[in-house]
């Protein structure tokens, strides 16, 4: 993982596409630390919103992996979302910039047209977006929850999320575990909170608690 801005960045491998109008969750499971939280408000409040997408509150889960929460006490409040919106690439597309050929001649057809060639899409080449704030702030409904699921929803374009931001629970300058899940399946992670076959292991790694936050 890679750490930015004294919050937690874990960065996906693959990066998860969102369609248009659709709803994905996904799980932040703080390991020993666990994560910072704003417990208020509803677990389906807006938390963060743009014209691409919306992040929901959430739910808070206590420590353990798909443990039985704290009873829908509403968490999160410290997390961001990057990701692009370029279209996925179809397979075998380039990964580097393509190299076009320019074409001296136009080739003619027997009619005498000329035969025009449509430049290749550049899968490489895409703006990174955020939404989101996974930095510390010393709000005073701050506490601490095991971990953090929450939706992410698509509005009318498909979005691709590269990394998502969180925020341990002190711990400060030692390295920590954490686990990034996203549900198999899209739809709210409200129905299939405490059942891991639901969920999809994304990332299992550490990450240099670099903020001197705690609840």
């Amino acid at each position: 993982s890679t750490v930015e801005s004294g919050s937690n960045t874990g960065t996906l491998p693959t990066p998860v596409e969102v369609a248009g109008g659709k709803t994905q969750a996904f799980y932040i499971d703080g390991g020993d630390r666990g994560l910072v939280s704003r417990w208020s408000g509803s677990i389906n409040d807006i938390m963060f919103e743009n014209e691409d997408l919306e992040i929901t509150r959430g739910s808070a889960v206590n420590d353990g992996a798909f443990s039985t929460g704290y009873g829908g006490v509403p968490g999160g409040g410290f997390v961001s979302v990057q990701y692009n919106t370029c279209p996925p690439p179809p397979p075998g597309a380039p990964t580097a910039s393509p190299i076009v050929y320019p074409t001296i001649f136009p080739i003619s057809h027997p009619t005498g047209s000329p035969m025009t060639t449509e430049s290749p899409t550049d899968y490489s080449n895409c703006d990174s977006l955020s939404l989101g704030d996974s930095s510390y702030r010393n709000y005073p409904e701050n506490s601490g929850e095991g971990g953090n699921m929450f939706d992410v929803i698509a509005k009318t374009r498909t979005i691709s999320v590269t990394s998502i931001g969180f925020l341990f629970n002190g711990g400060f300058g030692d390295s920590h575990g954490f686990r990034l899940y996203k549900r198999k399946a899209y739809g709210s992670y409200e129905p299939v909170q405490f059942d891991p076959a639901e969920w999809e292991l994304l990332i299992n790694a550490t990450a240099l608690s670099t903020v001197e936050s705690g609840s």
